[in-house]
């Protein structure tokens, strides 16, 4: 860095964090950073996810960036499309594209010490599997990749012999007219697909391993009059973005409190709401089926107007028996039922806790990332860098994803502490920094401490939020407020390790 003023900048992924990070290291920074994209476009899991039915269950109005707000979204939930268009909107407004290797891989990101430099090794995604690796040096790195981007496909079902398509990686050739269709799964995405799904397949089995709590959508599209006051006045439009944000934190309580008499209320009244639903739809024979036995917020809550309705339909079955075998096209539970399918979608989620994925990162110790968090608690500072990873910085990655609120706001709020560090560092005229051990440790152990006692610890059911040793690893432990004062002001190097010349 001696021959250069400002250090370079590199950021792994373009999606929604990928995109602010860049963003905000443009303007605040005066640096044009470097994006290294795995697809052909922006736009992360909005550009991959192309399932029927695919759309946020977030309002549209508080899942945008606070820097660039939409007074033209349609509706209060938007669909995969406009969000999407959205996201390209505003890379082709910051010139994002102009400074972005697209279709290739990150395989490795190597700590260089002597050098204060990460290594990046990439590939193309469209050459051959042994082409040789390309190799590129930056001073900072931004692993924007996200948590939910490796498909989780359980081993049980490869061996099905008919069409598979997993919702993340939808293919859209696939004709399901009158067929026998499984969907296994009763997450965000079995929620979205199986409604439009059901509507053209011949028969539809949904395989649960457990229900799912479901809150009405309530869906309504902004009217002309809405967008133009938006657009002219935008201090209405961030008002009405604020009131869904104030809605969705008030929420928590059910998360954190989940003994609590209005947590308990609000079960009541999930519970009511979703029987009645059932019965509104004649078939009493599936409320026992449909309302879960676990405290809601435990899993995810979907936010659905057709699910249910979708689910008590003569050509849909609801399976909660223990899938036991698949051979050939045929799908065995443990109470003896076996169907035929010529079609099966899985709609099981991903592999929060193996985020990673194919992306190796080592530090300054032998011992990767990858392997130091692959058995443990993905253990960081303020959940955004890691002792012994300098310059490294992760956006939504462990402990940062919610269950009541937008994530967006968790993304800017850890960008903007990364990017308040990083001026620190620039003015002092350091090279690197990275958290020391002992703080790492206390803000784990208060964050631990903290999430012992919210509903996904202790709600009664097994969930992606939880690794396999029963930690809480995906989520933070709080209010987006609590979040957002915890990294509100980068104070000083106290709690850091740091690097000159």
């Amino acid at each position: 860095m001696s021959n250069n003023p400002k250090p370079t900048v590199a950021i792994i992924g373009g999606g929604f964090s990928g995109i602010y990070s860049a963003i905000k290291v443009q303007k605040e920074l005066g640096i044009v950073p470097h994006i290294f994209e795995g697809s052909k476009d922006f736009g992360g899991t909005w550009h991959l996810n192309t399932y029927p039915g695919c759309a946020c269950d977030v309002p549209s109005h508080l899942y945008s960036l606070s820097t660039d707000l939409n007074p033209n979204w349609s509706k209060k939930y938007s669909p995969q499309g406009e969000i999407h268009e959205y996201m390209r909107g505003l890379a082709d407004k910051y010139n994002l594209r102009d400074h972005a290797t697209m279709n290739c891989e990150v395989v490795k990101a190597t700590w260089l010490d002597a050098e204060r430099k990460w290594k990046l090794d990439y590939r193309d995604r469209r050459a051959p599997e042994n082409q040789e690796l390309q190799t590129v040096y930056y001073d900072i790195t931004f692993v924007a990749i996200g948590s939910i981007r490796v498909p989780k496909i359980p081993d049980q079902f490869k061996d099905f012999d008919g069409t598979i398509v997993h919702t993340a990686m939808w293919d859209s050739s696939v004709d399901f007219t009158g067929k026998k269709v499984a969907v296994i799964g009763s997450g965000a995405s079995a929620v979205q697909v199986v409604p439009e799904l059901s509507k053209i397949a011949g028969k539809l089995h949904n395989y649960q391993r457990s229900a799912i709590w479901c809150r009405p959508r309530e869906q309504f599209s902004y009217s002309s009059i809405m967008k133009f006051l938006f657009r002219w006045f935008p201090i209405l439009m961030r008002i009405h973005r604020l009131s869904i944000f104030i809605r969705g934190e008030i929420g928590y309580v059910i998360f954190g409190y989940f003994k609590s008499k209005i947590a308990q209320l609000q079960r009541r009244s999930l519970e009511k709401g979703m029987t009645d639903r059932i019965l509104k739809q004649g078939r009493p024979d599936l409320v026992e089926k449909l309302i879960p036995d676990y405290a809601p917020g435990c899993k995810r809550i979907a936010v659905t107007d057709d699910y249910l309705e979708a689910l008590c339909r003569d050509n849909v079955v609801v399976e909660r028996s223990r899938i036991t075998e698949v051979r050939g096209r045929t799908i065995t539970t443990q109470d003896g039922n076996e169907e035929e399918y010529d079609v099966l979608v899985l709609a099981t989620g991903y592999d929060v806790q193996g985020f990673l994925g194919n992306l190796t990162v080592q530090g300054k110790h032998k011992q990767t990332l990858n392997d130091m968090w692959e058995d443990s608690f993905p253990e960081m500072y303020k959940t955004t860098c890691i002792n012994g990873y300098p310059n490294m910085f992760i956006i939504l990655g462990p402990s940062s994803i919610l269950g009541h609120n937008s994530v967006l706001v968790m993304t800017e709020t850890q960008v903007n502490y990364i990017v308040q560090g990083l001026k620190m560092m620039i003015k002092q005229k350091l090279v690197a920094f990275d958290p020391m051990k002992k703080a790492q440790d206390k803000f784990v152990a208060k964050l631990k401490a903290d999430l012992d006692t919210t509903v996904w610890k202790r709600g009664g059911c097994n969930s992606w939020y939880v690794n396999k040793e029963g930690d809480v690893t995906a989520n933070w432990s709080s209010t987006v407020t609590r979040f957002w004062l915890t990294l509100r002001k980068f104070k000083n190097f106290d709690d850091f390790n740091i690097y000159k010349e």
